[in-house]
């Protein structure tokens, strides 16, 4: 997925963008390369909470321990950017 496709997602659901695309972008990337999914699910887990199935994020809804493994390392690579 690229910055123009996940800022236009950000626009057209939520009507404006907080982040800086450049770094949401490079961490699913890194993410997506890391886990072998789609950086796409990465966006979308990261933004609307989806499910990975692929990689257990959920169980009754609510963020697994692997979910939550998940975010802290975006957020390592998302605040590590230069």
């Amino acid at each position: 997925m690229k910055v123009k496709h996940m800022k236009k997602y950000l626009m057209d659901n939520y009507g404006r963008v907080d982040h800086d695309m450049e770094k949401m972008h490079n961490s699913c990337v890194k993410l997506s390369e890391l886990y072998d999914v789609d950086s796409k699910d990465i966006f979308l887990f990261m933004v609307e909470n989806q499910e990975i199935e692929s990689l257990h994020t959920h169980s009754y809804g609510f963020n697994t321990r692997e979910g939550r493994a998940l975010k802290e390392v975006f957020q390592s690579y998302y605040y590590a950017e230069n």
